[in-house]
């Protein structure tokens, strides 16, 4: 399943939420970046599959580095990776949760990590 991802990323973009705002309250000068990428083609997403690849793809590690190196140098509060993944925010916000739901079947986030394979931990490796 997602939970245990999606709780990380969902606290990290609270945290820096939190955080840019006590920043700019207290005129720091001090800039964040938080990053909301689609899956990334690493082993830690093994075996992930996306419905409409054309729409979501699964991002390359080099164009994602490429993309927070470019937001921390224009100082961009935040990236979306795709960019259409920033929809999802305001999907949440305008259909209620059934329908929200059925938006998120219909492109496939519920099966996406149905062959999920993952790293495997030192001990399952041995």
């Amino acid at each position: 399943g997602l939970v245990d991802y999606c709780a990380s990323k969902f606290a990290a973009v609270g945290i820096d939420e939190s955080l840019r705002n006590e920043l700019i309250k207290h005129n720091s000068g001090v800039h964040t970046t938080v990053v909301c990428p689609f899956y990334i083609n690493t082993g830690m997403f093994d075996g992930v599959k996306t419905r409409f690849p054309w729409l979501l793809p699964i991002l390359e590690p080099e164009y994602v580095a490429d993309q927070i190196v470019s937001a921390v140098e224009t100082n961009r509060a935040q990236v979306w990776l795709p960019k259409l993944i920033l929809t999802s925010t305001w999907i949440k916000s305008v259909f209620n949760t059934n329908s929200t739901a059925k938006i998120l079947e219909f492109l496939g986030v519920f099966d996406s990590m149905n062959d999920f394979k993952g790293r495997k931990g030192e001990a399952e490796v041995r």
